[in-house]
């Protein structure tokens, strides 16, 4: 697998240190979670570039505030009330760690919570991180389906070729997408290739 050390973009250094201090803390707290989007396809596939962290997890809202106390303390600047209400309303809150973004998501849908209980440990940087399954990242890159969730999808299938469980990945996209959406298509042609 690829490292982090060796895909830092220009602000590698500020984002080595943002997922050390926030893998750190959630490790701490023994939050349940799955660093998902850039930095996870960089360990199951190939060198890329991000700028940001994007995780998957579980946090109570009685939880919420001693967590985030733990993340100011930790570099991260956090609008306790603001990030509270996006996180329990919304399922998403964004944080900075310098000039990093930071993206915390709750599972909302049942199928994040089945790409959350499907997490694997993994080294990155020293530290031992829950990072999503590769299926996992199929099926949530289906989801979202920008450009470069494309190419994240069709590298993963590369990368695992025979490996994956398409069962999983196709079930869970089931919950979320009618059998005529159009990323069935792209999917199934890119399974085939």
């Amino acid at each position: 697998m690829p490292n982090l050390e060796s895909s830092s973009p220009p602000s590698g250094q500020t984002l080595q240190k943002a997922l050390k201090s926030l893998v750190a803390t959630l490790n701490a707290r023994s939050v349940r979670y799955a660093v998902i989007g850039g930095i996870a396809t960089i360990q199951h596939t190939r060198v890329r570039t991000t700028s940001d962290v994007d995780v998957l997890l579980t946090l109570p809202q009685t939880a919420m505030p001693a967590m985030f106390d733990a993340l100011r303390a930790n570099g991260f600047t956090v609008d306790s009330p603001r990030n509270m209400i996006e996180l329990r309303d919304g399922g998403l809150m964004t944080i900075r760690f310098g000039d990093v973004l930071i993206d915390l998501m709750r599972p909302i849908l049942p199928v994040y919570s089945h790409v959350l209980d499907r997490a694997i440990s993994t080294d990155i940087l020293g530290q031992n991180v829950r990072i999503s399954s590769a299926e996992g990242l199929v099926v949530m890159k289906l989801i979202a389906f920008r450009p470069e969730d494309q190419s994240d999808i069709q590298e993963l299938l590369a990368a695992y070729r025979g490996q994956l469980d398409l069962n999983f990945v196709r079930t869970e996209f089931a919950t979320v997408a009618e059998a005529t959406d159009h990323r069935w298509q792209k999917f199934d042609a890119w399974v085939n290739e």
